[in-house]
């Protein structure tokens, strides 16, 4: 989802301005660097936030920095498909800028498949009416376990599994209604939950504390939010978002959680509080930075907010809202990582980019 709004939003962006393979295969990465820049007058050039191309095409997805290295999934071709694909895990070594890639998975791929926790590097994939998490080791993507998931059978959903990480706590994995909590290093899985409507997306507080399920199941669209006490699986409140098409994102804070939805042909990013869902920011409402043409996509990594839409990147306080700098450049999926901003660029590839010290507070 998120690299679809992104890849729209290159096309409009113009328009808002005017009004089977192995394992073990290895590569080295383009080592190109440079700054970017604009020419606004005869005499006046705007410096841009240094970048390097890490790769400069593919499909790539969930981008994952961890230690040394930067993890993601490659995939044959944009979009998610209601068939089965081939997809590989991606080791980047940002000490040598090797590529590694791993084994094909074959599976049905949902919009978060791949992170890094437990020491592990998980991947899950929908195979027929199960999910499989894929437990990889992380200097060779090679297959250390895989865990399988039966689905409770309440759900009338393909399984295109969802997961997330938490700090000091379970990994959560997704499909349909169905929620499992697991035990990031042995995959056993500590509970199991059946929700509602079909989870499309999750997040977890920096205090391991709160999970945050968004989910659709009506065909008329809509989304409902709920959040879940982590060590018990309690459901704690729940919203339904009126004017939402679909399922959106959500990136929790410490306080509150970014909901990022599309109403129509325009979206917006928001953040309620954790303490009962009263909205807190932005305290500037319309059409701009938070909202925009194909929506805004909100995600918080090393406590900083990242905005990203047809107008540009935006690093922003995750807590208020407070913008701090931005950038007009379109790029999708972005985490930080030891003050870098890794993402992907909208005709494929995947970008490092060094955003100035305002981002950091």
């Amino acid at each position: 989802m998120r690299w679809r709004w992104a890849m729209v939003a290159a096309v409009i962006a113009p328009l808002v301005a005017s009004g089977c393979s192995g394992g073990g295969r290895r590569a080295v990465a383009p080592t190109t660097t440079g700054v970017f820049s604009q020419t606004t007058s005869a005499t006046t050039t705007v410096a841009r936030w240094p970048s390097r191309t890490i790769v400069t095409s593919g499909t790539e997805e969930d981008l994952a920095p961890a230690g040394q290295a930067l993890y993601w999934l490659d995939l044959p071709s944009p979009g998610f498909s209601g068939d089965p694909v081939r997809v590989s895990a991606v080791r980047y070594d940002l000490s040598t800028r090797a590529l590694d890639t791993g084994a094909s998975l074959v599976g049905l791929v949902g919009p978060e498949a791949l992170t890094v926790t437990g020491g592990w590097v998980w991947v899950v994939l929908g195979q027929g009416s199960h999910t499989i998490a894929e437990q990889l080791d992380p200097e060779d993507l090679v297959l250390h376990a895989a865990h399988t998931l039966g689905e409770s059978g309440s759900t009338s959903y393909p399984p295109w599994p969802v997961l997330s990480a938490t700090a000091g706590g379970p990994l959560f994995i997704a499909a349909g209604e169905d929620l499992w909590a697991v035990d990031p290093v042995s995959g056993a899985v500590d509970y199991h939950l059946t929700t509602t409507n079909q989870i499309a997306w999750m997040s977890t507080d920096p205090t391991g504390r709160l999970l945050y399920l968004v989910s659709s199941g009506n065909q008329d669209g809509g989304e409902t939010v709920s959040q879940y006490d982590i060590r018990t699986g309690q459901l704690l409140r729940s919203t339904d978002q009126a004017g939402a098409v679909n399922a959106g994102t959500a990136a929790a804070t410490a306080g509150g959680v970014w909901l990022s939805y599309r109403g129509g042909m325009a979206g917006s990013a928001f953040e309620p509080s954790s303490s009962g869902f009263q909205f807190i920011s932005p305290a500037i409402q319309g059409f701009g930075t938070f909202e925009q043409i194909m929506g805004v996509e909100s995600e918080v990594s090393e406590g900083v907010l990242w905005l990203t839409s047809g107008a540009g990147l935006t690093c922003a306080d995750p807590n208020e809202g407070a913008v701090r700098a931005a950038e007009p450049v379109q790029v999708a999926d972005p985490v930080a990582s030891g003050h870098v901003l890794y993402a992907q660029e909208p005709g494929g590839g995947v970008i490092a980019i060094s955003p100035p010290r305002l981002c950091w507070g």
